[in-house]
């Protein structure tokens, strides 16, 4: 483990302990995600298909407006015991791998120090159906940055995808609509070239949301990302353009749409992304999702790359169902 990582977690956990704490509140809450399922390779295997978490945070008031705020969010993964496989294997996993951040509000907006998703990753999930949160059926998930991970070197066991170790967050209130997001890496780690820098320029109103977003990684890699999404009647429409220009000199240009149609408690997902810089290849998700209860729902996936995608020299296909209990 990281030692800032553990500074983090040992600062916010002295936090959530104080009794002064609980006067505000503290909130446990996570996911549980369990599935079969057919992967891309041919696999058939019991995992997790979306993440598994569980978090917990809390608010401490303060004078003059302000507010302490911590979080301590671990990933945990539900398989077959006897395989110990996973569909995704991306994160080093230790305690607060999802977060561990401490961190003060107020109207001037919201700072964090400790690990989190960088501003990019932080807002890109709304411009896609599954809230990029399904490794098979989702084109955001299969296409977006996947050459530029967030922090390279985050640890031996490899880099670390959507998360900042050693970075600092700021969220900045709403204005007219208008909001921004920014993240910044203090450190760099040996095989590091840049400290990471990202930001996220996003605008929503009640029926429509567009964000302009711009990612350095420490590699180099320079991302551009543009989304829009829109709400007609029950049907959400979501669009993004992906631009990675890596260190090198080349670029992965992607382009994705989707929509969700929501039928009470039945949610139907499909979409499409394109690869550009890969012979427009493309990958085909779709979706079904059933809430069971407030807390459960069961969900079936299916995902399609065409010959040439990722630089594949044949198609494959994925699908599986499982069920989701959130608290």
């Amino acid at each position: 483990m990281k030692k800032s990582p553990i500074v983090s977690v040992l600062l916010l956990s002295g936090v959530l302990a104080s009794s002064a704490w609980a006067e505000d509140g503290i909130q446990f809450s996570g996911t549980l995600d369990l599935a079969a399922y057919k992967g891309f390779d041919g696999k058939r295997l019991v995992g997790s298909i979306s993440r598994s978490n569980v978090a917990l945070s809390g608010e401490k008031s303060l004078s003059q407006g302000l507010t302490l705020t911590g979080k301590l969010n671990s990933r945990i993964w539900l398989h077959n015991p006897t395989t110990h496989e996973n569909l995704v294997n991306e994160d080093p996993k230790y305690l607060g791998t999802a977060e561990a951040t401490a961190g003060l509000k107020g109207d001037w907006g919201h700072v964090r120090f400790g690990r989190a998703l960088t501003a990019l990753w932080q807002n890109d999930w709304a411009y896609d159906a599954w809230y990029n949160y399904d490794s098979i059926a989702s084109p955001a998930w299969q296409t977006w940055h996947g050459n530029s991970p967030a922090d390279p070197n985050a640890s031996q066991q490899g880099a670390s995808f959507a998360r900042l170790n050693d970075g600092v967050f700021y969220s900045s209130p709403s204005l007219g609509g208008f909001s921004m997001d920014a993240s910044y890496g203090m450190k760099q780690k040996t095989g590091d070239t840049h400290h990471s820098q990202s930001v996220a320029l996003k605008f929503k109103q009640e029926k429509f949301g567009a964000m302009l977003a711009h990612e350095k990684t420490p590699a180099g890699n320079a991302v551009s990302f543009v989304g829009a999404n829109v709400k007609v009647g029950s049907v959400d429409l979501l669009a993004a353009y992906d631009r990675e220009r890596l260190a090198n000199g080349t670029e992965n240009r992607s382009q994705t749409i989707s929509a969700r149609y929501n039928n009470g408690a039945w949610t139907y997902m499909a979409g499409l992304g394109v690869q550009r810089d890969y012979g427009n290849a493309q990958f085909v998700g779709a979706g079904v999702k059933y809430a069971y209860n407030q807390s459960v729902a069961i969900y079936g996936s299916y995902g399609h790359k065409a010959s040439g995608f990722w630089g594949s020299t044949k198609s494959s296909d994925a699908y599986g169902i499982g069920v989701s209990y959130s608290f």
